[in-house]
């Protein structure tokens, strides 16, 4: 922290510059800087330790914090009714309100949150929640209060317990065995469960429950060896909902028949009946119940097979089928249709197979016809003589015939069995006439201008380069 301290001393004559006033009121500015500036502690140039603490602007605060060094408290004051009145002090060891009952810790509305106490806490009265204030601890139960303004202590608690129950017993009596007691103060109640019931105890609770002998309303249990009296099954059959009725001539919907009538009624009711049924041939037949059995047998192309209480028949190998790929022996095809298109209308026969068509096939009789007609048409006889033609030799009128290539062999040559021109080239001395310009090069120079190479006695390039330097000197001269 920085305190004031005199920057410079004047003497009478000194010069005042504007020097000297900076420095000090610059000091003064850091001695009151509101973070780093003097203390008040008393230590030197900090100024002394502040003594009173209260309201703003005023030479006598009503509100303020006064530091009692001659009886080391802190005296707090608050303005009340326009007279300063001191509330509380601190002193060593103790927060002491200044006038006794008169201080509160918080209000009805503004409470403090917890409390914590290590030694011994005092009160008048003790309001719990918004109980009656308790005003006072019990010490001896055979004379309480009339009011609920006192607590009884775990000493006077237990004192009181004690003789009351060392004096009583329980009293109690089951179904069976009469009146029985148990001494409270010496004894223990046994609570046991019999035949069907068990008993938990846990704490302070007793738990009594069924076992898994006894049968329960809605779980899923067996009964072993149980005779119903007059049960009544699905809130609707009874013992009197079952009749023994051979001929069931009650038709009943809300009785059940005995295993003996069900027996005898099934019986009578198959052995009277037959099963009528009837096939493409051979008339009406049937089939007693009671003593025959029908045989579902297949015909040409049909197999059956017998499983479970169901007969499947199905056709066999000897029938086709639309999808699989089988042979067809001998049968005749009426008006069929090949590929979608080919139909037996689309067959013809037709020897010079004039229609041409696309979509017809024709028969083995006319294809034969067509062709012999043609192959009639074609020159027969054997070839009597090979001739060698230009630039060829050789040739023959029967046996192998060998045709040669007549060469000079001086600029063309066969090797290999390759006619090529040979390594010497075609001279000058073979070529007969002229060759015209598109043969030479890629053909884009003239005849013409291939003339005007005529006359040319020395290179070319030399010729020009002799004409560009008399060119330049008479440019030269020229210009000079």
């Amino acid at each position: 922290m920085a305190g004031y301290t005199r920057q410079s001393s004047l003497n009478n004559g000194d010069t005042i510059t504007a020097t000297l006033f900076n420095n000090e009121y610059n000091q003064l500015l850091a001695a009151f800087n509101n973070t780093t500036g003097h203390k008040h502690d008393g230590t030197a140039a900090e100024g002394p330790v502040i003594g009173l603490i209260g309201d703003a602007g005023l030479t006598t605060p009503l509100n303020k914090i006064v530091i009692d060094s001659t009886n080391d408290l802190i005296e707090f004051s608050i303005d009340v009714s326009g007279t300063s009145t001191e509330q509380f002090k601190l002193q060593d060891g103790a927060i002491v309100p200044t006038t006794d009952n008169d201080i509160d810790l918080g209000t009805s509305s503004l409470e403090f949150k917890d409390a914590f106490f290590d030694g011994t806490v005092t009160l008048d009265g003790l309001v719990i929640g918004s109980a009656t204030s308790i005003t006072d601890i019990d010490t001896d139960l055979n004379a309480v209060s009339g009011s609920d303004d006192t607590l009884a202590s775990a000493k006077a608690i237990k004192t009181y317990v004690d003789a009351q129950v060392t004096v009583q017993d329980l009293d109690f009596s089951g179904d069976s065995g009469g009146s029985q007691t148990v001494d409270l103060d010496s004894q223990s109640l046994t609570l046991t469960g019999g035949t069907g019931i068990n008993t938990t105890g846990s704490a302070q609770t007793m738990t009594f429950a069924i076992d898994n002998t006894v049968a329960t309303l809605t779980d899923t249990q067996t009964l072993s060896a149980k005779t119903l009296t007059s049960p009544v099954l699905n809130t609707s059959i009874s013992g009197s909902a079952f009749l023994d009725e051979d001929d069931m001539a009650s038709n009943s919907a809300t009785k059940l028949a005995s295993q003996q009538s069900i027996k005898a009624y099934v019986d009578s009711t198959v052995t009277a009946q037959d099963l009528d049924f009837q096939g493409d041939t051979g008339g009406a037949l049937n089939i007693d119940l009671d003593s025959e059995t029908l045989t579902l047998a297949g015909g040409t192309g049909i197999d059956t097979v017998g499983a479970g209480n169901g007969v499947t028949f199905s056709i066999n190998s000897s029938v086709a089928t639309l999808t699989d790929s089988q042979t067809l022996a001998n049968k005749i095809l009426t008006s069929p249709v090949l590929n979608s298109t080919i139909s037996g209308t689309s067959i013809k026969d037709e020897d010079n197979m004039s229609s041409n068509s696309a979509s017809h096939l024709a028969t083995q009789q006319s294809i034969k016809a067509y062709v012999d007609t043609q192959v009639a048409t074609v020159p027969v006889g054997d070839i009597t003589s090979v001739v060698a033609g230009d630039a060829l030799t050789g040739g023959g009128t029967s046996g192998d015939v060998t045709l040669n290539v007549a060469t000079d062999n001086s600029s063309i040559e066969i090797n290999s069995d390759a006619l090529r021109v040979k390594a010497s080239g075609i001279t000058s001395a073979m070529l007969a006439g002229s060759i015209d310009s598109t043969k030479i090069a890629n053909g884009n120079v003239s005849n013409t201008e291939f003339q005007y190479l005529d006359g040319v006695t020395s290179a070319i390039q030399t010729q020009l380069n002799t004409k560009a330097s008399a060119g330049f000197a008479v440019a030269m001269a020229i210009a000079l």
